[in-house]
């Protein structure tokens, strides 16, 4: 059981540090609507989602197209970030991990375990 413990400490702190950095406190538009996903309880007009706001501005057919081919052209890349940046915010994770001491990991472990009311 004991050797359990260092990975259970990772796992937590790995799954607290990872919830943390999924949060978006700004609100930021971006986030809010994904422009692969269509609108529920309507039909999808045209290849994607215009940024918020955008449909208020008039744009033609034209424009509207052009925006979404910006949008296709560049989503795929920036989900490739983001699995890049998920997977670094992991690696940085565990190599701090590895420089606490056995009882700094398990004071850290009991911390953990008291914020999340498992005590």
């Amino acid at each position: 059981m004991r050797s359990a413990l260092p990975v259970g400490v990772f796992a937590l702190a790995f799954l607290v540090t990872a919830g943390l950095s999924g949060q978006d406190p700004k609100g930021d538009p971006k986030t809010k609507a994904d422009p692969k996903v269509e609108p529920k309880g309507k039909e999808a007009k045209g290849k994607g989602q215009l940024p918020q706001n955008w449909s208020q501005l008039g744009l033609t057919g034209d424009q509207k197209d052009k925006v979404y081919k910006l949008q296709a052209k560049y989503n795929a890349d920036i989900d490739k970030l983001d699995a890049e940046i998920k997977e670094m915010k992991a690696k940085l994770t565990k190599e701090r991990f590895e420089v606490l001491t056995a009882e700094q990991k398990k004071a850290l472990e009991d911390i953990l375990k008291k914020k999340s009311g498992g005590q």
